[in-house]
């Protein structure tokens, strides 16, 4: 394991330890009402954290080329398990979105967490192969792969979850600059999205009140505005020290989802701004290891995908931050590595061992 990799591993698992401590911390009191256990979500959280954690020594030690050579396999086992969310009896529904799969003992899977590492799978490796074709400019060859990204971007936007979506396009847009795509079709691309995120968010009510509450939420303060605006009470009243702690008063049912959507707002309150910075400060010292080792691979398929396994992470860091900061509208995004939630925690520690997996390929590379 190169020294970036070594430092990636130790920034990702300070930011898992505050997500174990922070979500206890978050969640205590709730789960006492609901469950009658204060440990509830916190024992919970430690199981996700060692599940995942086997799964990223699993992927840590497979070989990058199988991979490779299943990417298809991959992409479409992922849109399968996508389509059984909807299946009656084996789906799950909560607060109008149907995003679960039931596996039995209160646990569910969201099949968009794997997803999102089956089109970073899928698109380096297919990017890759054709980046001589895309390069001379041919769109044609960007089919076949924009067939399979648009039927994930649909499963997920039936779910409904615009979130997902969004990032799964965002890391779609990287590989595909990577790979060499003349700008003015990405200018095209980008026209033609326009409308149709205007359909969707315009035309869905919920959607476009969202929209309202990020551009005045105190219009609306006990409806769509309050969750931010409770997010804005809890940073306000943190400062630059923090209230200490587990002392927190917007996770006692003020702040909804405050041990996952907005964790960040309960870190800004206890650990005030300089625990929010610490957490922003990991996720930074992630992204510049990722770039690193990005660097030094020798192929471009192990260059594209350390880059969009990156790219996904931060991606979903980013937005999440910036809503619990009120800077762009609510979306249903945990705070990778800190956030309560299992499949979450399991895939994004599964992207981790795939960043190790292709580091190790390029240190064993540069050892021989």
């Amino acid at each position: 394991m190169s020294f970036p990799a070594r430092v990636l591993f130790i920034a990702v698992y300070l930011l898992v330890s505050v997500g174990i401590v922070m979500t206890y911390s978050a969640s205590a009191v709730y789960a006492e009402q609901i469950y009658g256990n204060s440990m509830y979500f916190l024992i919970r959280q430690l199981i996700f954290v060692i599940i995942g954690t086997f799964f990223m020594i699993l992927t840590a030690m497979s070989s990058v080329h199988f991979w490779k050579k299943h990417s298809r396999e991959v992409i479409l086992f992922a849109i399968l398990m996508m389509i059984l969310v909807f299946v009656p009896g084996v789906g799950r529904e909560a607060g109008g979105a149907q995003r679960w799969i039931r596996l039995g003992a209160g646990i569910n899977f969201q099949p968009v967490e794997f997803a999102k590492i089956a089109v970073c799978i899928y698109l380096s490796d297919y990017m890759t192969r054709k980046i001589k074709v895309i390069k001379q400019g041919s769109l044609p060859i960007l089919i076949p792969p924009m067939i399979l990204i648009g039927g994930v971007c649909g499963l997920s936007l039936l779910q409904p979850d615009l979130g997902s979506t969004v990032i799964i396009l965002l890391v779609t847009s990287i590989l595909i600059f990577m790979a060499g795509i003349k700008m003015r079709y990405v200018f095209i691309a980008f026209s033609a999205m326009i409308p149709v995120f205007y359909m969707l968010v315009a035309r869905v009510p919920y959607r476009m009140s969202r929209i309202t509450a990020y551009l005045n939420p105190w219009e609306d303060p006990q409806g769509s505005g309050f969750q931010i605006i409770q997010s804005f009470l809890a940073f306000g009243m943190g400062g630059i020290k923090g209230v200490g702690l587990g002392q927190s008063t917007q996770k006692l049912f003020y702040l909804p989802s405050s041990y996952n959507d907005f964790i960040f707002s309960v870190i800004g309150e206890e650990l005030g701004l300089i625990g929010m910075l610490f957490v922003l400060t990991l996720y930074a010292v992630i992204f510049i290891c990722g770039i690193q080792i990005a660097g030094r691979a020798k192929s471009d398929h192990e260059k594209m995908m350390t880059t969009a396994l990156i790219m996904l992470i931060l991606f979903q860091a980013l937005i999440n931050v910036l809503v619990a900061t009120g800077l762009i509208p609510t979306k249903g995004l945990p705070l990778p590595f800190v956030s309560y939630g299992g499949t979450s925690i399991v895939f994004n520690l599964m992207a981790v061992g795939f960043l190790l997996c292709l580091d190790r390929a390029s240190y064993q590379r540069r050892a021989f």
